[in-house]
């Protein structure tokens, strides 16, 4: 499981069932045969060889990279690599990670050293880098870009954008296991609403966009459709029909999707063409990070709605947890998405110019 992964895994592995529970039948999962799980859950080593299937893919990625990518030498004042910045980043966000991650395992809490020692080690190599990149000749992350306004708003939706993705996509599989008994197989089908939401929400805005010059209205109609979704699983409970779910899923997907190729179109609408590799690639760097933090705060909003019902069972607490994390954190990612949406300027050139027929499916990477 990915390190951004484990606060809210920890929030309910780390709980021990009531006598109540512990009386009741087994779930669905808990009756599953172990040749059926044995993919999806391997328990020895030899089964979970089954996911070395990268190694054979990467090794072949690198052997086209290294036949046909150009070695670049014949690019006139090419310049040195940021490696100074490369470094002081790499260390500001691996301590940025730690110190999210650890919080909620082992009972840690935001005052507590493993936690907040990273994190302000992060903030404090904030400072250093700003200063090696405004010097660096090619720097990997151009200061230069934040004055440009279109930029720095595109980057603040795409942070918070993430709080909808990666609540949605974590919690509503634990949901779907702890507190309906569903094998992992089973939750990541129920999850199919939302990816298809998602897919077919980027490749419409993109397309839209691409016929209309405009993309402020379709974005703060995904925001709006997004907050919609996640403002009805308030009302989740043990008995919600699954039919129910998939159609509050697929809303959440529709209003993800437009952020995923939008703001990336966004960006390359209105920096300059030399900048256009870099502005892209931040736009789905500061995604990643803002998953990282949205899974921190949710991980705190399960566990105290977990706790609060404990009492009226395991089942119950996870689908209590499940409605206070993932509706709240996602209406707050919607919310800010939107004002950061809302206040965009007009392109500097035409979207239109900058589509084509892979931006929307190269968004989804």
């Amino acid at each position: 499981m990915p390190p951004s992964w484990r606060p809210p895994a920890a929030c309910c592995a780390r709980r021990s069932p009531s006598p109540r529970q512990a009386r009741t039948r087994p779930t669905r999962l808990q009756r599953q045969a172990p040749e059926q799980r044995r993919l999806t859950e391997p328990r020895r080593w030899w089964e979970r060889c089954v996911f070395l299937v990268n190694v054979p893919v990467g090794a072949l990625v690198l052997a086209v990279i290294w036949r046909y990518l150009p070695g670049g030498g014949g690019i006139p004042n090419a310049g040195r690599p940021d490696y100074a910045g490369i470094g002081v980043l790499a260390l500001g966000i691996s301590s940025l990670l730690i110190g999210l991650t650890t919080k909620g395992v082992d009972s840690h809490t935001w005052t507590d050293a493993a936690v907040i020692g990273p994190i302000l080690l992060a903030l404090v190599l904030l400072v250093p880098f700003v200063l090696i990149e405004n010097r660096a000749a090619e720097p990997i992350m151009p200061m230069g870009l934040f004055r440009n306004r279109a930029y720095t708003l595109a980057n603040l939706a795409s942070f918070f954008s993430a709080f909808r993705l990666f609540a949605s996509v974590i919690f509503l599989p634990r949901f779907f296991q702890e507190a309906l008994g569903h094998s992992a197989s089973s939750s990541g089908l129920l999850l199919y609403p939302l990816m298809i939401g998602m897919v077919a929400g980027s490749l419409f805005t993109g397309a839209l966009i691409g016929k209309t010059g405009r993309y402020r209205r379709w974005l703060l109609g995904g925001a709006v459709l997004a907050a919609a979704g996640s403002a009805l699983f308030l009302q989740l409970a043990l008995n919600t029909r699954l039919t129910t779910m998939a159609f509050w899923m697929a809303l959440i997907g529709l209003g993800i999707g437009p952020m995923l190729s939008g703001l990336t179109i966004v960006v390359q609408s209105n920096v300059d063409p030399a900048d256009l590799g870099t502005a892209s690639s931040n736009v789905t760097f500061l995604r990643q990070i803002g998953g990282s933090v949205a899974l921190a705060i949710a991980g705190m909003l399960y566990s105290d709605a977990f706790t609060g019902h404990l009492r009226e069972g395991m089942h119950q607490a996870q689908a209590a947890g499940t409605a206070s994390a993932l509706p709240w954190l996602s209406i707050i990612g919607a919310g800010a998405t939107f004002l950061a949406v809302l206040f965009l300027p007009a392109p500097r050139r035409n979207p239109a110019d900058t589509t084509n027929a892979s931006a929307p499916l190269s968004s989804l990477v």
